[in-house]
């Protein structure tokens, strides 16, 4: 049943980024309804939010607003904070969608916060797009998270300006910010951002005055949540991310993402120090 409903969702982020909205929006409800049945409860929550974005998109507002609450509110209770970036950035699309640009951008911005560590560059630069797209009264500011995108989509090995299902909008957005500066002041700004360090171009995303330092210095003694502190202790017993998926019900993927933010938060670059650190706790 599980590898059914991976094919199902598969297929519908491939009949999203090909303008299928509602072919998408049908494979989505049947692997929704098969992972709440028996599958992992965040491959449920995964698959809702992407059908939130569907629908965002399709224009059933209601049922994406829905869906949206519902997964903010399972990822709350639970302490996943990738699911629950993902959530914010579906309503950050939906606000969007709904004329609304600068409600848009206050989720955009909470969505990249979590989603930074765990590296998540695909994600964060759609968030980011998002944000971008809710500066058009500020042209230079927009142009140069024009170049911050440029930077992210370069990051991952990436030729896209944009997300395809985005692309005619970032189209438009583009256009409109040049026809509002001269060449040389849109390249001046566009180059700020794509030649800025992933700390400075995040920083300017997220309205921050100072370049924020890495987060392995930033995160040294960060607060591990309820569920981070789960994994560590898996960690520790030697358990693969596989082993973690399998212990906790939860998608070996969700089991990375999790690994990967407590080290970040920790300031650790491998298992074995994150197992020593926790058995000095215990």
């Amino acid at each position: 049943m599980a590898t059914a409903s991976w094919t199902r969702h598969h297929r519908a982020v491939l009949a999203c980024w090909q303008d299928d909205y509602a072919g998408a929006a049908g494979l989505l409800e049947q692997a929704c309804a098969a992972f709440r049945d028996g599958g992992p409860l965040d491959a449920a929550v995964e698959c809702a939010v992407k059908l939130a974005v569907v629908h965002a998109y399709g224009g059933d507002a209601e049922r994406a607003a829905l869906l949206c609450r519902e997964a903010e509110e399972v990822t709350g209770t639970h302490g996943e904070s990738w699911l629950r970036g993902l959530a914010l950035f579906a309503a950050a699309l939906l606000a969007r969608r709904s004329g609304d640009p600068r409600r848009a951008a206050a989720p955009a911005r909470q969505a990249v916060r979590l989603m930074r560590p765990f590296q998540d560059w695909w994600d964060i630069a759609m968030c980011v797009e998002v944000i971008a797209w809710s500066s058009a009264g500020d042209p230079r500011r927009a142009a140069r998270l024009l170049g911050v995108l440029h930077l992210l989509w370069e990051s991952i090995g990436g030729t896209l300006s944009a997300a395809p299902f985005m692309r005619e909008e970032h189209r438009r957005f583009e256009e409109s910010v040049r026809a509002a500066l001269s060449a040389a002041d849109f390249a001046r700004a566009f180059r700020s951002g794509a030649e800025a360090t992933v700390d400075q171009a995040l920083a300017c995303v997220l309205d921050e005055s100072a370049p924020v330092s890495g987060e392995r210095a930033a995160g040294r003694g960060a607060p591990l949540t309820r569920r981070e502190w789960q994994v560590a202790d898996l960690v520790a017993e030697g358990l693969t991310n596989k082993q973690i998926a399998a212990r906790l019900v939860i998608a070996r993927r969700t089991a990375e993402n999790h690994v990967e933010r407590v080290l970040g938060k920790l300031g650790f670059t491998s298992r074995t120090q994150l197992a020593v650190w926790v058995r000095t706790r215990t």
